[in-house]
């Protein structure tokens, strides 16, 4: 008589079936959350590594221009969403070997950290007794640099600092030109790895160095070593066809740097063949016997030395 099994009107049948029902929907949401969060992970890593490989392009052409014969050797990243930080080491060529000079970090990505800067390194003379120059975390001097278009009121001079060091080491040494030189024109005799600084300041930039030079006490007043642009070559300097390769780099290296000061100095320099640019003075490395004749060229208006390592 009865249509219906039953079955139909079994409850622990029905709760079974719900049961099962619901045990279906939960295992579907973490099926279907698990591919969401492996999705969005690896769509999280795509986007940071490709942030993370834009930065790391940008702050080592940054270090390559401003720090003589430096480079980024070592980058470890932590990421977070769309972004993290990098911790970086800064070394730098020194003739016969490679020194890590500083660690520092930087920050990449869509949503990049926030980075809480604790200074390194420090500064001396801040009496105006002596020269106000700066350490790097290693310990090294940071080099000066002085203009030739611009007039200070003195000049630092290291040949007797260098010629007072005992032992057979390798010296890093800053020297800056009474005049800019053409490549051309500079017959001076360099030895291997050398920097050459190069001319990339505006009119602007060189009327506000004199005006610092004219009413700021002479300890502080010259160009710092990140201030002074420049490249190396690896080999003696013998032509201008040597440097060819090296200022074409140098110009990829200016429109790729993070700093915005690099992208003006490409804008003033991007029409300049080599054989106009002007060299303001160079970074050498050598014992004090390799030294002493370069030293000693009238052309030099100012030595400031940098590094010191053991020749070995």
């Amino acid at each position: 008589m009865n249509d219906f099994s039953d079955d139909l009107f079994d409850e622990k049948k029905i709760k079974k079936a719900v049961r099962r029902g619901k045990l279906k929907t939960i295992i579907t949401v973490i099926i279907i959350s698990i591919v969401i969060f492996g999705v969005l992970n690896i769509a999280n890593f795509a986007i940071s590594a490709n942030y993370s490989e834009k930065a790391f392009k940008q702050w080592d052409a940054y270090v390559r221009l401003s720090t003589p014969n430096g480079y980024i050797s070592e980058t470890v990243d932590s990421r977070g969403l769309l972004g993290g930080v990098s911790n970086y080491e800064i070394s730098k060529d020194f003739k016969s070997k490679s020194i890590v000079i500083e660690r520092k970090q930087y920050s990449f990505g869509l949503i990049p950290s926030v980075l809480t800067s604790r200074g390194s390194g420090g500064k001396i003379g801040i009496t105006g007794e002596n020269w106000q120059f700066g350490y790097k975390e290693n310990g090294w001097r940071e080099m000066m640099f002085f203009h030739p278009n611009v007039f200070y009121q003195k000049y630092k001079d290291d040949e007797e600092l260098i010629e007072r060091m005992q032992g057979d080491k390798i010296y890093e040494v800053a020297l800056s030109f009474k005049q800019p030189y053409k490549p051309s024109e500079l017959f001076i005799q360099l030895p291997e790895m050398t920097w050459f600084w190069i001319d990339t300041y505006s009119s602007e930039q060189l009327n506000e160095f004199q005006q610092e030079a004219k009413e700021n006490d002479w300890s502080s007043t010259f160009i710092r070593e990140e201030e002074a642009l420049g490249f190396s070559i690896n080999t003696p300097f013998i032509s201008i066809h040597d440097l060819e390769g090296e200022y074409e780099h140098f110009l990829e290296l200016l429109q790729m740097s993070i700093s915005p000061d690099h992208l003006n100095a490409f804008n003033k320099m991007k029409d300049t063949k080599l054989e106009d640019v002007e060299i303001l003075g160079v970074v050498v490395y050598g014992t004090k016997d390799e030294l002493e004749e370069i030293l000693e060229n009238p052309k030099i208006k100012a030595s400031s030395l940098g590094g010191v390592i053991e020749n070995y």
